[in-house]
């Protein structure tokens, strides 16, 4: 509304409402590439998931990530399946969970889990399942977390989304995340995956994934560098931390004066970046 009424210059939208100045005359919308995923983090201080860890596999199997893409971002994103994939060390030679429902099944099955007749699974009498927390005010989050829950219902697990009134890193089943950086891929995945780092919420620890990140860092050759961060993401994949599920775009609408947006880099968390050719804008 405040785009509309011309009170903002320039603004980060929704995919939704970015459409509408989509062709509008007097405006200019920019779709930039992210490093910014979004994924189901899984709170391992939990006694859910120190019981169930080997469920998790199921669980990215079970999300239709291109389906979300073009659902809730209205295609104006890509699949996400590790947290390198807009960073120079990604490695394409990491397993993906892609979506496969009677995959993500055989995993449940082989795990002694059993269909119940609700619908849902269940191992050891207990409903295969979890409560998928979502932060406050971000609509386009609520919306992920609500088709991926209702993916997970079509595989047989239970999840459903609540809102808090504060996030409980701690005591919460899982978290609908937001990570990513553009820059050095020390940046996001040290802070973010190694045991008891700062911003480790999940709590998860890897020895192998401590092992590969610590080289990453030790070293400034790029082929070592490379190996290790390939490592390090072959390891999280065997042992996920996150089910990741989508990079989003960064649907930025601005006032057609403003010259020299350039839309050729990769914006970080939330389109962090957009103002690194600033010197460059003129207003006409």
């Amino acid at each position: 509304m405040q785009m509309q009424a011309g009170e903002l210059d320039l603004a980060l939208l929704t995919p939704q409402d970015c459409e509408a100045f989509e062709r509008r005359e007097g405006y200019a919308v920019y779709h930039m590439q992210t490093s910014d995923y979004r994924g189901i983090l899984f709170n391992f201080r939990h006694a859910y998931w120190q019981e169930n860890r080997d469920l998790i596999p199921a669980v990215c199997q079970a999300i239709d990530r291109q389906a979300i893409v073009e659902a809730v971002l209205l295609g104006h994103g890509i699949p996400a399946y590790g947290p390198l994939q807009r960073n120079r060390y990604d490695c394409d030679q990491v397993e993906r969970y892609e979506y496969n429902v009677e995959q993500a099944r055989q995993v449940l099955e082989t795990a002694g889990c059993v269909m119940g007749a609700d619908g849902f699974y269940e191992r050891d009498g207990e409903t295969v399942g979890f409560v998928l927390s979502v932060g406050a005010g971000d609509a386009v989050r609520l919306s992920i977390a609500q088709a991926a829950a209702q993916m997970l219902g079509e595989a047989g697990i239970r999840c459903s989304v609540e809102i808090p009134e504060r996030v409980d890193w701690n005591g919460q089943m899982a978290y609908l995340i937001g990570w990513g950086s553009p820059f050095d891929a020390d940046d996001h995945t040290y802070k973010v995956f190694g045991t008891d780092k700062g911003a480790n919420y999940s709590a998860y620890s890897n020895a192998e994934v401590d092992r590969y990140l610590a080289e990453a860092r030790r070293t400034e050759d790029p082929a070592q560098r490379a190996e290790a961060y390939a490592n390090f993401q072959k390891a999280l994949a065997r042992d996920p931390a996150f089910a990741f599920i989508c990079y989003i775009d960064a649907d930025y609408v601005a006032d057609a004066s403003i010259r020299g947006i350039d839309a050729d880099t990769v914006m970080g968390h939330h389109g962090v970046g957009i103002f690194w050719n600033v010197t460059e804008w003129t207003i006409e």
